[in-house]
């Protein structure tokens, strides 16, 4: 098997698989080993002329020899400034990096191949086979790919192939954008009738040979998010065929480019579906005029959704509905068992006196929450004082009003006292019966009081617990990959400031780590190695345990010469450090529970010092 294989034109490369291969060359996997650590790449071939029937096909229209190999010489040019144009991208997140590029020229016949080192990714084509994807993937492959023209809208360039086959996916599960240009220069040798299959996701106004811009690429990605969501077909194709005819493709080609509307998407909602069939209009000016305009589109529906429904109250306390849900019936659970206990408490008062009548106060539906003392202070109390009557005398006293608030209870106390320093003339007691019965009702006024303060207490308390997650996260730390993707995700969902942090960070650093191979390496290893950038920007440091103050190892990543993530580790312990400018906001411990913008923590406070300091330290070495 290795014999088919070629070589590779970098010695430390060694070419061992074939990924596949299309109509502008093969794609093969190589592996590079060093200190026992095995590095991976893609290199792509691309044979000029592609065969032997193309170049009897220019020498047959040609006068000389010369003239043939002037023509593929020119080609040749032409693929090597577009791969040149490619290394502009190297680094970003959502566009496949090229990493180096060699042409080997044949000595005995006309013919070059052009041999291109990329970063080593899953071709779309492969990861989508025999899976569905859902509504939420393709959002999240139109708004990866929408990063990726926005960044080439930075630089002046059209990307005018975008199709599924020049989609990749990394082991993170992003979506980048391959191939610029390469492909369009090589069509220029082939066939009409094989040119057929690159109109498929083609903008009409190219069709048409007519003056484009970057709205073609709008266009492609709208196309190819319209055909993951109609059962993978393009517009125009019967989705009830099993079988799809050359015909077929035809026929649906020359509808959509004579301008009829295609109907919605069958696997797309509403929201979903206008989002598409805008990016694919027929006319420019009302398809989404940039990337960032369609990226917002597609995050809106994504990441906002429908607005949450209203808590029904049912005469019990209402819980904030700024409360994410789960926590919403969490404290609802807890207000009304908290409320039980006031009540119960409230009734044990009143049985153990025998003076004290207390209810619970009814609400209506839908009544405003107020302060939690105020909702467990709510009862209707009438306090009568201990009577006894001289033989022939009724006593008879006015009923209390009702009391509402810990203020009416304290004015109902009042009002119990001067009552009882009144003279009372029905009652013959002595004065001090009548002390003792004021005591009496001081102590029953006050117990009431206190319990509801309290019952307001722990309703205060367990309400702030359940805000705070009511019980710690924990992420799977056993995870080899210093960036484990379920430690970016565990973001409160609700912060949605707090969650593009983390996406930035995890998309910062996946970028390095996936070019890291391409980066300049200075340092000894056992000691310390820095890794630089194509712009000579440092981007990761790693630091060996012999030279580490703890005795572990510390990679420091850094983007625009800042530190944003560390990763400390030692054999099965590690712990995760994720800063936004220069503040640590998260750290999952060795035991991989999750801190989030932990202040009031001392620990947590003192190791994001402590790494942000190393860090800047290394920086400055």
């Amino acid at each position: 098997m290795d014999k088919e294989l070629p070589i590779s034109p970098w010695p430390e490369w060694k070419i061992i698989s074939k990924i596949g291969e299309g109509s502008f060359g093969r794609v093969y996997k190589a592996q590079r080993t060093e200190k026992g650590r095995s590095f991976y790449s893609a290199i792509k071939i691309i044979t000029i002329p592609a065969s032997k029937g193309e170049l009897d096909s220019v020498r047959s229209e040609s006068g000389d020899e010369k003239s043939v190999r002037g023509y593929f010489e020119n080609l040749v040019e032409e693929c090597i400034q577009e791969v040149s144009t490619m290394e502009y991208f190297r680094g970003n997140s959502h566009i496949v990096s090229v990493e180096d590029y060699k042409v080997m020229e044949y000595l005995d016949e006309i013919g070059w191949d052009i041999f291109i080192r990329m970063e080593y990714l899953t071709s779309f084509m492969e990861y989508y086979a025999g899976k569905n994807l859902t509504e939420k993937e393709v959002m999240k492959l139109g708004i990866d790919l929408c990063k990726s023209l926005e960044y080439c809208g930075q630089l002046h360039i059209i990307h005018r192939d975008i199709k599924p086959e020049n989609i990749f996916v990394s082991r993170f599960g992003d979506f980048k954008l391959g191939d610029f240009g390469i492909a369009r220069e090589l069509e220029k040798t082939m066939s009409t009738l094989s040119k057929k299959g690159t109109y498929s996701y083609m903008a009409p106004e190219m069709y048409r040979g007519e003056k484009y811009d970057s709205r073609v690429d709008i266009y492609a990605l709208g196309l190819v998010l319209y055909k993951l969501m109609n059962h993978n077909r393009l517009p125009f194709l019967n989705l009830e065929k099993q079988l799809i005819t050359y015909r077929d493709k035809e026929n649906a080609l020359t509808r959509r480019m004579s301008g009829e509307t295609p109907p919605a998407p069958a696997d797309a909602g509403e929201a979903f579906g206008a989002v598409i069939l805008k990016a694919c209009a027929y006319e420019e000016k009302e398809r989404y005029q940039t990337p960032q305009e369609l990226r917002q589109a597609l995050e809106r529906i994504r990441y906002e959704g429908t607005t949450p429904s209203k808590p029904k109250t049912t005469g019990e306390r209402p819980v904030p509905e700024s409360m994410p849900k789960f926590l919403q019936e969490g404290a609802a659970k807890q207000l009304a068992r908290t409320s039980q206990l006031n009540t119960d408490a409230i009734h044990q008062a009143r049985k153990n006196s025998g003076q004290v009548s207390v209810q619970p106060e009814k609400r209506s539906t839908g009544e405003t929450a107020k302060n939690t003392a105020q909702n467990t202070a709510k009862v209707q109390s009438v306090v009568q004082s201990p009577q006894k009557s001289a033989p022939g005398k009724p006593v008879s006293r006015a009923v209390k009003p009702k009391v509402t608030s810990i203020t009416d209870l304290e004015d109902s106390r009042d009002q119990d006292l001067r009552e009882w320093e009144e003279p009372v003339t029905e009652y013959d007691g002595s004065v001090s019966e009548r002390k003792k019965r004021k005591s009496f009702s001081r102590i029953i006024i006050t117990a009431v009081i206190l319990i509801v303060l309290i019952g307001g207490i722990l309703v205060a308390r367990n309400v702030l617990n359940s805000a705070d997650g009511g019980k710690d996260t924990y992420v799977d730390t056993d995870d080899s990959d210093a960036l484990n993707k379920g430690n970016f995700g565990t973001a409160d969902s609700s912060d949605k400031s707090f969650a593009q942090a983390m996406e930035t960070i995890r998309e910062h650093a996946t970028t390095i780590e996936d070019a890291l191979d391409s980066y300049k390496r200075e340092g000894t290893e056992g000691d310390r190695l820095r890794f630089y950038n194509g712009s000579g920007e440092i981007a990761k440091v790693l630091v060996y345990p012999d030279s580490s103050a703890d005795g572990v190892y510390e990679e420091y990543f850094y983007w625009g010469e800042q530190m944003f993530y560390t990763y400390v580790w030692d054999g099965d312990e590690k712990q995760y450090f994720y800063y936004q400018d220069g503040l640590l906001i998260r750290w999952i411990d060795k035991e991989g529970k999750v801190h989030d913008k932990e202040s009031d923590n001392d620990e947590y406070v003192e190791l994001g010092d402590k790494y942000w300091s190393n860090s800047v330290m290394e920086l400055q070495q």
